[in-house]
């Protein structure tokens, strides 16, 4: 019987880049599980997982969430947080404060790297958990607000093209921000890469955007 293929080593094929991006994705979850911190947060806020997580389109080794609550506070932050830094594989915790600026909320970013003795990552392997405390009346964009339109509108078509473009970007050690790729596959058509870099280049892609698919774009 013939061995079955590695995904990280398989052509470049949909069928590839899918099976690569459900490994990404497991792995995901399986920090997230390990490290808690949807429980973490509960007691303060309501968490929400977003972004390629959430969209199973997972490329580079990125959580996003976002917590939604009253009024963020900077202690009750690193309350949640703080114990994370005691565990294993947590390499760093970063911190800022954006209420007054044009994000408008709390950032924390947490950084993991996986043990030599970890059973389920590859040793070595780093992610980056990025999460946003916003107040309940943020006037937006909400990534919270991306992810069911988004997940409407995608087909099997759609979802390979998003993982092409950014497998193409991370080949070049190039970054994007996913919301900028979803609307250049769903609204303009790029299928690949070099589609992007060319619709990007006449598209300005480093502000702010409160951009959704409409809902003629929803895959049938």
């Amino acid at each position: 019987m013939a061995a079955s293929m590695d995904p990280n080593t398989a052509p470049d094929t949909a069928a590839a880049r899918h099976a690569r991006a459900r490994r990404r994705r497991a792995t995901g979850q399986i920090l997230l599980d390990r490290l808690g911190l949807l429980e973490r947060w509960r007691p303060y806020g309501a968490p929400v997982l977003v972004g390629s997580v959430a969209l199973d389109l997972v490329v580079e080794r990125d959580i996003d969430m976002e917590i939604y609550s009253t009024a963020p506070s900077v202690a009750d932050g690193f309350a949640a947080l703080a114990p994370c830094a005691q565990l294993s594989g947590v390499r760093g915790l970063r911190f800022a404060n954006a209420l007054d600026r044009p994000d408008r909320g709390l950032y924390w970013r947490l950084d993991y790297e996986a043990t030599p003795d970890d059973p389920e990552l590859t040793p070595g392997e780093t992610w980056t958990v990025d999460m946003w405390w916003l107040p309940d009346d943020h006037p937006g964009p909400r990534a919270a607000h991306l992810v069911a339109p988004v997940r409407a509108a995608l087909d099997a078509s759609t979802r390979d093209a998003v993982l092409a473009v950014k497998e193409g970007a991370q080949a070049r050690g190039e970054a994007t921000q996913g919301v900028w790729v979803y609307r250049s596959v769903l609204e303009h058509g790029v299928r690949t890469y070099d589609e992007y870099r060319a619709w990007s280049g006449s598209t300005p892609t480093d502000g702010l955007t409160s951009w959704t698919p409409s809902p003629a774009q929803a895959a049938p």
